[in-house]
C-alpha cells in the first residue's frame, strides 16, 4: 500500500524483515506484528490513517484499542485456511464497535487456494453477507493453484472492467483497466456472472438497487456502475454486508483494488456516529453524544465532526521513547488540538497538562505538525499523567464548568500510578477500552540489588505501554509476579526486559494455605532476660478446625487474667487492653507462617486461656507477643496440618465441536470439576464451560486450550476458594518445595 501510494520507493517484505510497519527487532526476527503501528498516506485525494494491528491472540489488546478509534477495518483472510480462530476474535471486536469491514482474501498464489470456500467461510462463520467485487478471470477447480501468469488478469464486478497487471513490472505498480464488451468472450462472461451474483445479493439488502434493476428490464449488466457502487457502500456502512477483494500480496496483486475499495466503501470520519460519552457524575447507561450543540441539528448532520466545538480527544495508546518520554496517540473527536495547548485530563480528575509537541507518525519515524483536527489521529508529547483510555478536554469545555481542575505535578514518565493519580473523573468522559484480564503468570526478579531500581523502571515503562500487562508482589512467596495474555506475550516482555536489565525469570509458585485437621493445644511459659531485665509471660493455646467455607481465623480470648504477683491487676484496664493486643498480634503473626511450608493458616479457631501476669516490669507486651507465637507454633504441630491448594473458577469459551476434548482435559489430568455447560452469549455456535480447577493445573493452560480447540478457545479465571490436597499430592508438593 505504501509503495503504491508513493510513500516508499521500494517494496518491503516480511520474510526479509524490511517492512515499514513492523520495525521492532522482535517483529522482524519473528516475522509477526507485536504492537500496532500508525502511518498516514494519501490515495485518490483522500488522507488515510492506517493502523497495522497484530494477529496473534496474545496481543488482542492492541487490536482492541485500535478498533476503539477506527472508522473502518480490513480483515485479511487466508485463501487456503479460510477464517481462522483469531479472525473470529477480531471480528467480534469490530462488531462490538459497529465498524464496517472489507475482507481481503490473500495468498491466492498458494497451493490449495480456494477463494470460493473462503468466501463461504466468511458468510457462515462471521455471520455476514459477502459482496465479491473482484474475481480472477481464469476460473480454477477447487484448490487449484494459480500460476503467476494466471494472476495477471482479473474482472471487476462493479465496473465491468478487466484489470491487467503488467508482467514486466514485478512491483505490481502498473495496472491497466479495460471496459469489457461481449466481444471479449470469456472475460465478459466471468464478469457478467460476478455482476449478476453481486446485484442479486445487493437486491436482498437494498431497496434502491432493486428499483435500478427493474428500470433496466432486469438486466444485471446494464445496472449502472454508480448505482452498484452506491448500493455496496450503503450495505457496508450499515454493517449488513462486507465487500470482498481477492489478491496475492506476495505477487503484488490485488492491492490497488483494495485501496480503491477502502476509499469507495469505508466511511469517512464525518459518516461515523459520534462515540457515546458520560459526565463525571453520570452512570454508564446515561451516555450522550460528545457535543450538546448538535442536539438541535438534523440526524444527518448530528454526527458530523467540526473544528468549531471545544476539544474532545481520546488517548488510545501510549509508548515510551528513550529521548522524548511518553508518546500519547490520540484521536480527536471534536475541535482541534494545537501544539503547546493546555489540556485537561478529565479521567484523572482534571489534571492540567501541556502538549509540548504534536507529531504525525509514520511507523517509527515522525513529522512535527502544528495541529490535529477533528477526525484525525496524531501523537502528543509532554503528557506525563495521561494513560491509555483517558479523555482529554479543552480547559473551557462546558462539561468542566463545575469541576475543579488541578495542575499536573512534575513527575517521571516511569512513575507508577498511585491512589493520588486515580481521582474521581470530571467533565465529559468517552467510553474507555475493554482490557481483558491477564491469565498467564511468571516470576521475575533482579539478578542483584543494584538491578532492582532499573527493573522497577523498566516494568513501569512496560505497564505504561501495555495495559494488558500487570505486575504484583506476592508477600507470601516473596516473588514479583508478571501477568500477561499468554506465553508469547510474556516471552516478548522477557526479551525486552533482558535487553536493558539483568533479570531472571522463574517458574510461577502457587500460594497454598495450611489448615488444622484436628485439635491441638500447648502451654508455653516465656522466661528470658532481655538487656539484663527479666521478661516473663505464660498462656495456653488451643487450636481446632473451623468453618470450612470461610478462609479466615477466629480467635477467642478471656476477659480475665491470672495475676501471680499483683491480685489487683484487673484494676488497670489500660494494661489489660495492651496485653490483649500483644497476644492477638503474636497469634496473628504466628498463623501467617504454618508449620508445613510456611504458608498462612486458615480455617482455624484459636482459643487463648490461662494468661499469667507476673507484674508490670516482667510481663511486657513484647513478652506476651513472643509467648503467644511460640504457643501457637507448638499447638499447630499437634493439629496434623493439611495443605490447601487454591481453586480457580475458569470460564472457557470454545466451539461446540471441541467441547468433548476440553471437558476430558478438565476432568482428567487437571483434576477439575465442571460446574455448568451452556451456550455462549458472545459467540454463535460456541459453548461456555464453567469449571473449578486447581490453580497449579492452570499454569500453561493457554497453550493447551489452543491445541485442544485448534486455536479457537479462550478462557478467563480467578481464584475463588481453597481445597484440600490428597496425601499423594501433599507429599509431592513437600518434596518439590523442600527437596526431600
Amino acid at each position: 500500500m505504501l509503495h503504491y501510494a508513493g510513500f516508499t520507493r521500494k517494496l518491503g517484505d516480511v520474510d526479509s524483515g524490511s517492512t515499514v510497519m513492523d520495525y521492532l527487532p522482535a517483529e522482524r526476527s519473528r516475522g509477526i506484528t507485536i504492537q500496532s503501528a500508525a502511518i498516514t498516506f494519501g490515495w485518490r485525494d483522500a488522507q488515510v490513517h492506517l493502523i497495522d494491528t497484530p494477529g496473534h491472540v496474545d496481543f488482542t489488546v492492541e487490536v482492541e484499542r485500535a478498533m476503539r478509534v477506527l472508522d473502518g477495518a480490513v480483515a485479511i483472510i487466508d485463501a487456503v485456511a479460510g477464517v481462522q480462530a483469531q479472525t473470529l476474535t477480531v471480528w467480534r471486536q469490530t462488531s462490538a464497535y459497529g465498524i464496517p469491514c472489507i475482507v481481503f482474501v490473500n495468498k491466492m498464489d498458494r497451493e490449495g487456494a480456494d477463494w470460493q470456500r473462503a468466501v463461504k467461510d466468511v458468510e457462515q462463520r462471521l455471520g455476514t453477507r459477502a459482496l465479491v467485487l473482484v474475481e480472477p478471470e481464469i476460473e480454477k477447480l477447487a484448490q487449484g493453484k494459480y500460476e503467476p501468469s494466471e494472476l495477471r488478469y482479473w474482472v471487476d464486478a462493479v465496473t465491468m472492467e478487466r484489470i491487467e497487471y503488467d508482467a514486466s513490472d514485478k512491483t505490481g505498480a502498473t495496472v491497466r483497466r479495460q471496459l469489457l464488451t461481449p466481444e471479449d468472450g470469456r472475460a465478459y462472461e466471468v464478469a457478467g456472472r460476478a455482476r449478476e451474483k453481486l446485484v442479486e445479493t445487493l437486491a436482498e439488502l437494498d431497496a434502491e438497487i432493486v428499483d435500478e434493476f427493474l428500470a433496466v428490464d432486469g438486466d444485471h449488466v446494464r445496472v449502472s456502475t454508480r448505482a452498484v457502487r452506491a448500493a455496496v457502500r450503503r450495505a457496508t456502512l450499515s454493517n449488513m454486508a462486507c465487500p470482498v477483494v481477492l489478491g496475492a500480496a506476495f505477487r503484488n496483486v490485488g492491492v490497488q483494488p483494495l485501496l480503491d475499495a477502502v476509499i469507495d466503501y469505508l466511511p469517512s470520519p464525518t459518516e461515523r456516529p459520534q462515540p457515546k460519552a458520560i459526565s463525571g457524575s453520570q452512570k454508564l447507561n446515561e451516555s450522550r453524544e460528545i457535543s450538546d450543540s448538535r442536539k438541535t441539528k438534523s440526524p444527518a448532520s448530528r454526527n458530523a465532526l467540526t473544528n468549531d466545538d471545544k476539544l474532545v480527544a481520546f488517548a488510545f495508546k501510549v509508548t515510551v521513547d528513550a529521548q522524548r518520554g511518553p508518546m500519547v496517540f490520540v484521536r480527536v473527536y471534536s475541535g482541534s488540538l494545537d501544539a503547546r495547548m493546555t489540556l485537561v485530563n478529565g479521567t484523572r480528575g482534571g489534571i492540567r497538562e501541556r502538549a509540548s509537541k504534536l507529531l504525525q507518525m509514520y511507523a517509527d519515524s515522525s513529522e512535527e505538525i502544528r495541529t490535529i483536527r477533528a477526525g484525525h489521529i496524531g501523537v502528543v508529547l509532554g503528557l506525563k499523567h495521561t494513560r491509555t483510555g483517558d479523555t482529554l478536554l479543552h480547559p473551557d469545555h462546558t462539561s468542566l464548568e463545575d469541576a475543579t481542575v488541578v495542575a499536573g505535578r512534575e513527575r517521571s514518565a516511569m512513575h507508577m500510578l498511585t491512589e493520588e493519580d486515580v481521582r474521581e473523573p470530571v467533565g465529559l468522559q468517552l467510553h474507555g477500552i475493554n482490557v481483558p484480564p491477564p491469565v498467564f503468570m511468571c516470576a521475575v526478579e533482579a539478578d542483584s540489588p543494584k538491578d532492582e531500581n532499573p527493573l522497577a523502571q523498566a516494568l513501569a515503562s512496560l505497564l505504561l505501554e501495555d495495559p494488558s500487562l500487570s505486575v504484583s508482589f506476592d508477600a507470601e512467596t516473596g516473588q514479583t509476579v508478571l501477568r500477561g495474555m499468554g506465553e508469547l506475550h510474556l516471552e516478548i516482555v522477557r526479551d525486552r526486559l533482558r535487553a536493558s536489565v539483568n533479570v531472571t525469570f522463574g517458574t510461577m509458585r502457587v500460594s497454598f494455605r495450611e489448615a488444622p485437621s484436628c485439635t491441638g493445644s500447648a502451654r508455653f511459659d516465656y522466661d528470658k532476660d532481655i538487656a539484663g531485665r527479666p521478661s516473663r509471660a505464660g498462656l495456653r493455646v488451643e487450636i481446632e478446625p473451623h468453618d470450612r467455607n470461610a478462609n479466615n481465623v477466629f480467635v477467642e480470648m478471656p476477659d480475665e487474667l491470672v495475676a501471680v504477683n499483683n491480685p489487683a491487676m484487673v484494676a488497670f484496664p489500660w494494661l489489660h487492653t495492651s496485653i490483649r493486643r500483644s497476644i492477638w498480634d503474636g497469634v496473628h503473626n504466628a498463623l501467617l507462617r504454618g508449620t508445613l511450608l510456611g504458608f498462612a493458616v486458615v480455617r482455624a479457631k484459636v482459643r487463648v486461656s490461662d494468661i499469667v501476669y507476673y507484674g508490670h516490669y516482667p510481663s511486657t507486651p513484647a513478652a506476651y507477643r513472643a509467648c503467644a507465637a511460640q504457643a501457637v507454633f507448638q499447638a499447630l504441630a499437634q493439629c496434623s496440618p493439611q495443605l490447601l491448594e487454591p481453586l480457580a473458577r475458569a470460564v472457557i469459551q470454545c466451539p461446540a465441536n471441541h467441547v468433548g476434548a476440553v471437558l476430558s482435559d478438565i476432568n482428567g489430568s487437571r483434576m477439575g470439576r465442571v460446574l455448568s455447560l451452556d451456550d455462549s452469549d458472545d459467540v454463535r455456535g460456541s459453548k461456555s464451560i464453567v469449571a473449578q480447577v486447581p490453580l497449579s493445573a492452570m499454569i500453561g493452560y493457554s497453550s493447551a486450550l489452543r491445541s485442544l480447540t485448534a486455536g479457537s478457545g479462550t478462557f478467563s479465571m480467578h481464584v475463588e476458594d481453597y481445597g484440600p490436597t490428597t496425601k499423594q499430592q501433599r507429599d509431592q508438593i513437600l518434596k518439590d518445595s523442600l527437596g526431600y
